[in-house]
């Protein structure tokens, strides 16, 4: 009887055993079908555009992304960080209290200025793998493979084929940030795909700008862009760089260019957006009332007052920009008039105030694109 126990039990163990060697068989195979080697290498220097090189460089063996949405990653890093890894928001010091409470923001890290809980998920990845949190090639690594449903966004960003539109949707969407600087991001995103599509540094073209004001540039070279079609013969690009003159493709088609008259019965503050458009309107006879509130509030509450209203630009009306749509404010938004259409169709010019020069009356002009965000309001 004992032997006949004995050898059940040898004939267990050695199933036993079989199945946990089939298992290991398995578990082996499983992880070679689902690599998880993400492994990228960013360079160390302290030359920006030898850091987008290399990010790019890398991202472009990433399955499915573009040159457009690699340069919208871009535009958006050179605000965030302007491609220093080793970026604390406000020029901080490095404070570990600080840095792993999740629940404090302000306290932005790394080339794209995580914060809050994504701040404390990128500290703590960086410790499992034993690395600085300040390395370039782990902050990537990080953001393409282990920053949540944020990596899914970013990818997601990474394969849009208009510049214009990746580098919004990765602001907006991705980095959740930055209202009031679509325009400076876009320019920069725009010289980037400009260097890098075409595989050279000397097709890029510098429309980028600090938010206040571009000079004229006589330069006869024109760049087209997946987004980003730039004349700069006019001086400006579809970026929305702002300028003191009429580009010289819209000069012919505007008849009335006295943008400088003012009414006597307008009640706006002088040098606001709000101020120049009734000025505007009424100069162009389709006035608008006073009392419309701050830009971002014009389309509803002209629609509320029986304004006609459209998300189409016509010429003569006035354009109300939502908080951060086109470079708005982010807390008041603005609002402009629509003084052209372009040969294309594509594209509107509109002429503003409060945006070169802020608060002294000064008048610019912007191409732009009509997209979310903006309300066009018929003069009555």
């Amino acid at each position: 009887m004992k032997k006949l126990l004995k050898g059940y039990l040898i004939a267990i163990l050695g199933l036993v055993f079989l199945i946990v060697l089939i298992l290991g068989m398995f578990a082996g195979n499983s992880n070679q079908c689902q690599s998880t080697d993400t492994s990228v290498t960013v360079t160390t220097s302290a030359d920006k555009e030898a850091v987008a090189q290399s990010i790019h460089d890398n991202l472009k063996k990433v399955s499915g992304v573009t040159e457009a949405g690699i340069a919208g990653y871009l535009g958006n890093m050179e605000v965030e960080s302007g491609f220093n890894p080793k970026s604390i928001e406000s020029s901080a010091t490095y404070d570990e209290s600080k840095a792993m409470n999740q629940s404090l923001s302000g306290y932005a890290f790394g080339l794209n200025q995580w914060d809050s809980a994504r701040r404390v998920a990128l500290l703590t990845y960086a410790k499992s793998q034993n690395k600085q949190w300040s390395d370039p090639s782990l902050q990537l690594d990080f953001a393409l493979n282990h920053d949540g449903t944020n990596s899914d966004l970013l990818k997601q960003g990474l394969k849009m084929t208009d510049v214009n539109q990746a580098t919004e949707f990765l602001r907006a969407k991705w980095e959740r940030g930055g209202q009031g600087t679509t325009t400076k991001r876009q320019a920069f995103a725009c010289n980037w795909y400009a260097e890098f599509s075409n595989g050279t540094s000397n097709t890029a073209i510098d429309t980028a700008t600090d938010g206040t004001e571009t000079t004229q540039n006589t330069d006869n070279t024109t760049n087209n862009s997946s987004g980003c079609a730039t004349n700069i013969t006019q001086g400006m690009g579809t970026s929305g760089a702002p300028v003191k003159e009429i580009p010289s493709a819209y000069k012919n088609k505007i008849k009335d260019t006295n943008f400088t008259t003012t009414s006597s019965t307008n009640t706006y503050t002088f040098g606001q957006c709000t101020w120049y458009v009734y000025n505007r309107m009424q100069e162009l006879g389709t006035p608008v009332e006073n009392g419309l509130g701050n830009g971002a509030d014009w389309g509803k509450n002209a629609k509320a007052k029986g304004y006609k209203t459209d998300s189409q630009p016509h010429v003569g009306w006035a354009v109300s920009f939502s908080q951060g749509a086109d470079g708005a404010d982010a807390t008041y938004g603005h609002v402009a008039v629509v003084e052209a259409i372009s040969d294309d169709k594509k594209h509107f010019l509109v002429s503003e105030c409060n945006v070169v020069s802020s608060g002294s009356g000064t008048v610019s002009f912007r191409e732009l694109t009509a997209g979310t965000g903006v309300t066009f309001i018929q003069g009555k």
